[in-house]
């Protein structure tokens, strides 16, 4: 089986990724709305209050954890990763609000509303464990 094809197609079913961070030991996890560049393989992103507390988290320790949302209310298919680094990105809202438009409904007025107040991060993903089904799974892995 592809799991790399998986991988998308598992992300194209959602919008929401649960990221969870760790400072000090102590583990912080939140729902945050993604956007991804097929052009760009293992990297996801999404945009935060740039006053949000979870970027000082960020700052204190860059390696994340998430999986995928899926919004049928099952549990598969999804697909999660525990090797993954946060980086604020190089591109602005506004060079990359397509992406996050055409991925999440409504989210032009999000950015109407908020957008100079957002930065874009990126999560670059080290690999990932895709759930297909019952019984099937497995790993894939990028170059960081």
């Amino acid at each position: 089986m592809d799991y790399k094809n998986e991988f998308y197609h598992t992300l194209d079913k959602t919008n929401e990724i649960a990221l969870a961070t760790a400072v000090a030991g102590v583990p912080n996890v939140r729902i945050v709305n993604f956007c991804y560049d097929a052009s760009k393989p293992g990297i996801l992103y999404f945009a935060t209050d740039r006053e949000n507390q979870k970027v000082i988290e960020f700052v204190q320790n860059n390696n994340v954890a998430f999986t995928t949302v899926p919004s049928n209310g099952s549990s598969v298919p999804h697909a999660r990763s525990n090797h993954a680094v946060i980086h604020k990105s190089r591109y602005t809202i506004d060079e990359i609000k397509d992406l996050f438009i055409q991925k999440i409904p409504g989210y032009d007025e999000t950015l109407s509303a908020i957008g100079d107040t957002l930065d874009v991060f990126e999560i670059h993903i080290k690999d990932v464990f895709v759930i297909v089904d019952y019984e099937t799974a497995g790993p894939v892995s990028f170059e960081v």
